[in-house]
């Protein structure tokens, strides 16, 4: 199963769809508001609690699960944004392969050099979402090239 990261604009009622069909699950931490359409909340990278759109109840983890792993830097030096980077390290945490993303100034352009960096490939939603359609289909491991 396709494990997927959704930033704030990237969850679309197709890609609902996709995980109601059991063909990929979506992550997410609500760093700057919540998706009500994405169940699986993982811990934010370095988040704090003024950050959390989350009740104590469904924070997911422990506080030391709240740390940045080591890619946090290098992510946030690459995109400037700390919340962005957070988002990044958040879905590398969380074992996720594929990120979805509606931001195509700061991320999405970004794609191949976050790939090179955190091995995520990063999806600009809704232009690529039959690209996305393509990975859960086919089967195809999306860390690896398939041009």
């Amino acid at each position: 199963m396709l494990l997927v990261y959704v930033d704030t604009g990237g969850m679309l009622k197709e890609v609902a769809a996709l995980e109601a069909a059991g063909l990929l699950k979506t992550h997410y931490f609500p760093f700057e508001q919540r998706n009500r359409r994405v169940k699986t909340f993982v811990p934010g990278s370095g988040a704090t609690w003024r950050q959390s759109n989350l009740s104590w109840k469904e924070a997911p983890g422990t506080w030391n699960d709240y740390k940045s792993s080591a890619l946090f830097e290098p992510l946030r030096k690459l995109l400037g944004a700390q919340v962005d980077a957070q988002h990044l390290d958040s879905a590398a945490k969380a074992g996720c392969s594929v990120f979805l993303t509606s931001d195509k100034t700061d991320i999405w352009s970004k794609r191949d050099a976050i790939q090179a960096l955190a091995n995520i490939r990063v999806l600009h939603m809704p232009s690529e979402l039959a690209r996305l359609r393509q990975l859960v289909e086919s089967g195809v491991n999306p860390d690896l090239p398939t041009e």
